[in-house]
């Protein structure tokens, strides 16, 4: 293993700017898959059976392959790799195929249950589609969650851009298998889809395999690289923290698959209306929340490991900055440029009016949550390198039992439709920013000081003012519809020529950008001028907490 240099606040920014540029290509692909999905298939029920079978099949990934595995994994690795590299390289290696051996055997019980449930279970012929089709992608959930493990690998290298860019390889494999059943019928294509997944999971991790083996090659031979001690020792030290992250992460991945249970009960399009939009609100969630997140755990796990409190502190609040001088303008954002994104993106084909105007109010219910969901992100590998994963795990439980129960609410009494998903959704992330916020407070200080609260009213003050420009500009020079729509009209009218879509989605980002950056020029917003390349003498205000 190479020798690591000092982190600081440059070294966090080039390795988020790293995952950043490879999750930037790889979401690119994938808003070439989505569209491909619209244009070919729109939000018809049999797809939409396929996206809640594919939110089925990737339980298990989300609760072994992302999030719990490279977290624990992470701490402990650092640790033991900070002794002996060679001890680090084959503390992977055991971990690597003592996972693969055990989700080949998880993945064959599961198989065998749900293969029982589809032949003698009593099922309607809808819920038989979804359960046919999760049944066929499962197997592909192996490689993505060895992917995830892999990912942590190479980011404890600062090898950052491919992990990020890998998924491109998956989104690729998609839209072919997409293309190639434009015009099929619906259920076939759906059957098709689901097999190609598999594909698609395997190209992802293969993507990692060569630098994975390189990693290791430094430290151990060829042939110690392929003789594992399955289940080691060593392991142990990573069992609890998996396990209480994937209480966590389980406990909202299966609340997401209630989401879908119940946007299906709301109506039969109602899970295809939250995919759209959740794949545009996860595009700046990936680019800025999961990049910072990402290249904050190992610079904390090694400032946890030598004893550098202050230190990590000042990483958290750098992070704090620059995660919210990003994020904050891509959430108001969501609320003046989501109508005409979401028809300029997806507006064609079979993905009707209706459909853009259901999509467009699911992704404002998402946007409220989003600026929470990020900073939930950069606390949790804070605790996570303090290795407390009980306290992320209890925020994450406690947020989805009131997920479910706001959006039983919403959906069954209130009938408010898949809207109040996407809104319970925010709830759900809102809540566990206050739970992590709180203890956050008590176990390691307060996050916020002058700075912080500055730079945040710095960014807010710019972003508000270039919301009301562009809404204003929007409304009454490019007949956008947006503010008809806040004021509850659901008969708007949106373009569907393309010359005009862009335009009108031109005029109004440009507004929005010009705006926004004049102002935090003005405000000297310095963390918003750094994404440019700009400076300006900054003021400091001290670090008192506030």
């Amino acid at each position: 293993m190479l020798e690591q240099g000092p982190d600081t606040s440059k070294t966090i920014s080039r390795s988020s700017y790293a995952f950043l540029s490879g999750t930037l290509l790889s979401r690119l692909t994938g808003l070439g898959r989505d569209m491909t999905m619209a244009f070919c298939f729109g939000s018809n029920p049999a797809i939409a059976a396929f996206m809640v079978a594919f939110r089925f099949a990737n339980l298990i990934r989300r609760l072994f392959g992302e999030g719990p595995l490279p977290s624990g994994f992470i701490p402990h690795f650092e640790q033991i790799r900070s002794h002996s590299p060679e001890k680090g390289a084959e503390f992977f290696r055991d971990m690597f195929f003592s996972l693969a051996v055990f989700l080949l055997g998880l993945i064959g019980v599961a198989e065998l249950g749900l293969i029982a449930l589809w032949k003698w279970g009593s099922l309607t012929p809808d819920n038989v589609q979804i359960l046919y089709l999760t049944i066929l992608m499962l197997p592909g959930v192996l490689f993505i969650c060895l992917f995830g493990l892999s990912s942590g690998l190479l980011q404890c290298e600062r090898k950052f851009f491919l992990t990020g860019f890998a998924p491109a390889a998956f989104n690729v494999v998609w839209m072919a298998a997409a293309w190639m059943q434009r015009g099929k019928e619906p259920s076939f294509a759906a059957v098709v889809l689901s097999g190609a997944i598999v594909v698609a999971f395997f190209m992802q991790w293969a993507m990692l395999a060569p630098k994975m083996m390189e990693i290791l090659k430094r430290s151990l031979s060829w042939k110690n690289c392929f003789k594992p001690r399955l289940f080691s020792e060593e392991m142990k030290l990573v069992v609890k923290p998996v396990l209480l992250g994937v209480i966590g992460v389980g406990a909202v991945q299966i609340n997401s698959a209630l989401d879908a249970v119940f946007a299906r009960y709301a109506s039969l399009e109602g899970p295809a209306y939250l995919w759209y939009a959740i794949r545009i609100e996860q595009l700046p969630l990936a680019l800025f929340g999961i990049a910072l997140s990402s290249a904050l755990l190992p610079p904390l796990s090694r400032a946890v490991k030598d004893n550098l409190f202050d230190h990590f502190q000042k990483l958290l609040r750098f992070a704090y900055r620059r995660s919210f001088s990003l994020i904050f303008p891509c959430t108001m954002g969501i609320f003046v440029l989501g109508a005409c994104g979401v028809n300029l993106v997806y507006g064609r084909g079979d993905f009707d009016s209706n459909t853009t105007y259901n999509t467009v109010i699911c992704l404002w219910g998402y946007g409220l949550g989003l600026v929470p969901a990020v900073l939930v992100l950069l606390m949790a590998p804070a605790f996570y390198a303090k290795k407390d994963f009980r306290t992320p795990m209890l925020g994450a439980v406690y947020s989805v039992i009131l997920n479910v129960l706001t959006t039983a609410f919403l959906v069954f009494v209130l009938e408010w439709g898949a809207f109040s998903i996407a809104v319970a959704t925010s709830a759900c992330a809102w809540m566990n920013y206050f739970y992590l916020s709180y203890h956050m407070s008590k176990k390691m200080g307060s996050v916020w000081d002058r700075n912080v609260a500055f730079s945040f009213i710095k960014t807010g003050s710019c972003t508000a003012i270039a919301t009301g420009t562009t809404l204003l500009v929007g409304h009454y020079l490019v007949l956008d519809p947006t503010v008809s729509m806040l004021l509850g009209n659901a008969n708007v009218m949106f373009a569907r020529n393309f010359s005009e879509q862009i335009l009108q989605f031109l005029a109004l980002t440009g507004t929005f950008g010009i705006v926004f950056f004049s102002y935090a020029w003005f405000f000297n917003a310095h963390d918003v001028l750094e994404l440019l390349g700009l400076k300006r003498k900054e003021k400091s205000y001290g670090t008192e907490s506030i």
